[in-house]
């Protein structure tokens, strides 16, 4: 399966960078250990959205596996999301 998600641009870069091989997200979507991620871009941040401008991509996007899920508030997670450890 692929998840596709929407990411704000600092965070886009450091994840095509290598430095940031993980998404912590709200555990909305059955995610599994081989499934894919397409992060894409967004042209504004979520705080810019929140405050009236569109969603809009920049057209750039990122694919990863899930190599391992953490869930729960383990290490400073919140119960309702889960730390995706991803490689590309």
């Amino acid at each position: 399966m692929i998840h596709e998600l929407k990411t704000d641009q600092d965070v886009f870069e450091l994840t095509i960078a290598g430095l940031k091989p993980f998404e912590i997200r709200k555990a909305d979507r059955n995610y599994q250990v081989g499934d894919m991620l397409r992060l894409k871009e967004t042209c504004f941040s979520a705080e810019q959205m929140a405050d009236g401008m569109p969603l809009a991509y920049t057209g750039r996007i990122h694919d990863s596996e899930i190599v391992a899920i953490v869930y729960g508030q383990r290490y400073g997670i919140l119960p309702d999301h889960v730390l995706l450890i991803t490689k590309k």
